[in-house]
């Protein structure tokens, strides 16, 4: 769009360069000024361009004097190429439809400049603006650019550092191969120590079991006297049980017999009191026998108990 636009701008101006050299041609030739060692236009002007202009500026001047003068101030090779070119080939007699004057075709051209000049101003808005884009345009690439230059780095960064994993990654495979290694190694050393150990602590339970079934054996001796010792030991408390009673019932005996008398000897309370005493002895021991017997039974069962 912006070189579609700057073409149109320089059609525009070239053509507003012809319309002005075209005007100043016009009134050069109106006022004389013209210099007829130089030539008529600075620009590569058409030949019926130049003719055209030729017949304007000739109906500008007023009479045939000043017509004749024009023509005697002409170079004798202008005028005879001209009169040689206009004589050999036939002339176009028809007038031109367009019968305007030279001010209205002025002020023709003057409007066309006019509008052409609004083009110009719009045509430079138009490269402005599109300038403008160009250089958004360019500062964007110009940030892309940085952009990418800032990812190929990132990208060599990521390959260098996929490259140290990669090599970071077969170290520790290696690493781990070994360990696995070693660690068969120390499992079969390891399960050699434990069926070392294994067969030491089957020795060392296979002694206590002996010590402990020699230790039960021993308690079950010493249960079994115990329990001889407990059937004799209630056998004798049968007997003073058997003993005590009969003791009571001579004491009750004796008793009924003073109270039947109705008079009590004081040998006989002594011997009330002997007797008295003994029975409270007799209870004593078998007390502290059954509470004896008792414990030694609770300590065997405890011994010899399930474990």
């Amino acid at each position: 769009m912006a070189s579609d636009a700057s073409h149109m701008l320089e059609a525009a101006l070239e053509q507003m360069d012809d319309i002005i050299a075209g005007s100043k041609a016009a009134v050069g030739f109106s006022n004389g000024l013209y210099d007829l060692g130089s030539p008529v236009s600075v620009g590569p002007l058409p030949v019926l361009k130049l003719a055209e202009e030729l017949r304007l500026a000739l109906e500008l001047q007023a009479g045939d004097k000043d017509r004749n003068s024009l023509r005697s101030q002409l170079p004798c090779t202008t005028a005879q190429t001209l009169t040689e070119w206009l004589e050999k080939g036939p002339v176009n007699l028809q007038c031109s439809s367009n019968n305007e004057t030279y001010q209205e075709r002025l002020a023709r051209l003057e409007g066309d400049k006019e509008s052409l000049v609004l083009q110009v101003s719009v045509l430079t808005d138009q490269v402005e603006a599109q300038g403008e884009n160009i250089r958004d345009l360019e500062s964007s690439l110009e940030e892309h650019h940085h952009k990418l230059i800032s990812t190929e780095e990132m990208l060599q960064q990521e390959l260098l550092s996929r490259t140290s994993l990669e090599t970071q990654k077969l170290e520790l495979m290696d690493e781990v191969s070994y360990l696995k290694l070693k660690l068969v190694g120390m499992e079969e050393e390891h399960n050699h120590i434990d069926e070392q150990e294994q067969h030491h602590k089957a020795e060392a339970l296979l002694q206590e079991l002996r010590l402990l079934k020699s230790k039960v054996e021993e308690l079950e001796g010493e249960k079994s006297q115990y329990e001889r010792k407990l059937k004799a030991t209630k056998t004798e408390i049968a007997k003073l049980q058997q003993l005590l009673a009969t003791k009571n019932a001579e004491i009750e005996c004796l008793q009924n017999q003073l109270l039947s008398r109705g008079t009590i000897n004081n040998d006989i309370t002594e011997r009330d009191q002997e007797l008295q005493r003994l029975k409270t002895g007799m209870e004593t021991l078998i007390a502290a026998n059954n509470e004896k017997v008792s414990q030694h039974l609770c300590t065997l069962h405890l011994l010899t108990g399930p474990k």
